[in-house]
């Protein structure tokens, strides 16, 4: 890879940005100096900026735990979840399912598409605990329908687990991904939710994260979200 393009790749700057550091003689390559953008950096090589190790572009996976009142997406006009995340990857990274403005806990983000789409990819199956606090109560009919799979305006949602766990608390456990799947399956169960958070993915749960703040996963971590219990 070029050094001008390593040292972009790594966040460092624009790659006009970096040619002009390089040009400087302020860019080591195995603690020799080099001044050439194009030089090819090995796999193996290391690099210096000022005397400092620049480190390789990475994949990176992040667990954040989101607060209610946040968008997953990118935008100007609503408070966003990447207002809330600072980190030098940011620009890249993509949210691996979004979670509803109301609704808060558990998200993922990365920069790595192939993990994104076996996180949600209904082929993998990989489970979603749900913690809902609700009103009211639940007729067990329609939970134990609900359980078993139902239509609901014309599309079947089976979840994979779904019981009262506690007064006025319900876990519901979904592995098909599909759009607005938990507030569908409480339109039809006639309960009214006052918060309604994410709280596993595969066999990883929320970390001890105040909401609002994230921290990079581990190479266990990551794999945990694979798997489920």
């Amino acid at each position: 890879m070029r050094l001008d393009r390593y040292l972009s790749n790594a966040k460092v700057g624009s790659r006009s940005y970096v040619k002009k550091l390089i040009r400087e003689g302020l860019v080591k390559v195995n603690n020799v100096v080099v001044t050439d953008p194009s030089f090819e950096v090995k796999p193996e090589d290391k690099v210096f900026l000022e005397g400092n190790p620049v480190a390789p572009h990475r994949l990176v996976y992040l667990v954040f735990n989101k607060p209610a009142g946040y968008v997953s997406d990118r935008t100007d006009y609503e408070a966003s979840i990447f207002d809330l995340i600072d980190h030098p990857y940011i620009d890249e990274l993509h949210v691996a399912g979004r979670l509803d403005k109301d609704v808060e806990g558990m998200m993922i983000l990365t920069n790595d598409g192939q993990f994104t789409h076996k996180l949600i990819s209904p082929k993998y199956k990989i489970e979603k605990e749900y913690h809902v606090i609700f009103r009211g109560k639940i007729d067990q009919e329609k939970l134990s329908k609900a359980h078993q799979g139902v239509y609901i305006d014309g599309e079947k949602f089976t979840p994979k687990k779904i019981e009262v766990i506690s007064d006025n608390l319900l876990c519901i456990v979904l592995t098909e991904g599909k759009h607005h799947e938990v507030k569908k399956i409480l339109k039809y169960l006639g309960v009214e939710y006052e918060k309604i958070k994410r709280v596993r993915i595969g066999k990883l749960s929320l970390q001890n994260l105040e909401p609002g703040t994230f921290k990079e996963l581990s190479e266990e971590e990551k794999q945990l979200l694979l798997l489920n219990p």
